[in-house]
């Protein structure tokens, strides 16, 4: 027993998981089986970061969420939302982005409105009004971790449908835009997502780039401003909500201000692209995390 006893004496104590510790490795040893072990639990696992790495991270998400809303227009929640769901709970960053949404679209709304079609518009908000009430229903209503996974899926499949190119029959005609309309405020009051499916159904409409990016950008500040009203409502929106949204309006400006300086320098087709590959890396991490965890 005493060779048993000695072995045993010399394996290291299984302490909690901490899942920001150096993987039990020798030096320069890591394997990339181990390294995607680590993201996984990363991603999905909810880490116990620290508060200024915490911090950190929900910044660097912001910024390069802005970045493509103002290069495209659109995507800025989708990527925010995403990377903020791996740091906490879905229904404490939905309106925190709702907020950053709307600060950002008030930052963009001067040079949006000459070119924006208004008779798109008129139609996609009055859908849209239809659709919010039952997306508060399901961010108040459904278990966090459900709504995690379904962002993670909406996100991953919006983005392949993008990268492949395959035209949503519900796009074309009026009632596609009703439909895109109705569905889009639905998935912005449930997740903050509704940019690539309003932004693949307008695709169809013939616009311009310039009075497409105008037109997103109303709908958004519009559809966002009344979701996060109606979270104030339904009382579903955290008390340091506020606070937090504070914080991040240094990144969001940064980030704005570099997209629309990159706007004028890559093409409209290019930014579209990069975002859908963006959008689909985020989601596969995350869908990786939570199927780990």
């Amino acid at each position: 027993m005493e060779p048993a006893r000695r072995t045993a004496a010399l394996r290291p104590e299984r302490g909690p998981k901490n899942h920001l510790a150096p993987l039990d490795h020798p030096s320069g040893s890591k394997t990339p089986r181990s390294v995607l072990i680590k993201v996984a639990e990363f991603c999905g696992g909810r880490p116990d970061l620290s508060p200024e790495l915490n911090f950190i991270l929900t910044v660097v998400c912001v910024l390069i969420a802005a970045v493509i809303r103002g290069l495209t227009g659109f995507g800025f929640a989708a990527i925010a939302v995403v990377g903020m769901a791996m740091l906490g709970p879905l229904n404490e960053a939905v309106p925190i982005v709702l907020s950053l949404e709307v600060a950002s679209s008030l930052m963009l709304l001067r040079g949006a409105l000459p070119h924006t079609d208004y008779p798109q518009l008129r139609r996609l908000l009055i859908a849209a009004a239809l659709g919010v009430p039952c997306g508060i229903w399901l961010l108040t209503g459904l278990n966090s971790d459900w709504l995690n996974t379904g962002v993670y899926v909406l996100v991953g499949l919006l983005a392949l449908l993008g990268l492949a190119r395959i035209t949503l029959p519900m796009g074309k005609g009026q009632l596609g835009g009703w439909i895109v309309g109705g569905c889009s405020g639905a998935l912005i009051a449930a997740f903050s997502i509704g940019g690539p499916l309003v932004g693949a159904g307008l695709s169809h409409s013939g616009l311009k780039a310039v009075a497409l990016r105008a037109t997103l950008i109303l709908f958004f500040f519009v559809v966002d401003l009344a979701a996060l009203i109606g979270l104030g409502l339904a009382h579903a929106i955290p008390d340091k909500t506020a606070e937090h949204v504070l914080y991040l309006i240094p990144a969001l400006l940064a980030g704005l201000w570099a997209g629309q300086q990159l706007f004028v320098r890559i093409r409209a087709e290019h930014a579209a692209r990069f975002t859908q590959w963006l959008l689909l890396a985020l989601a596969g991490f995350g869908l990786l995390g939570r199927a780990w965890s």
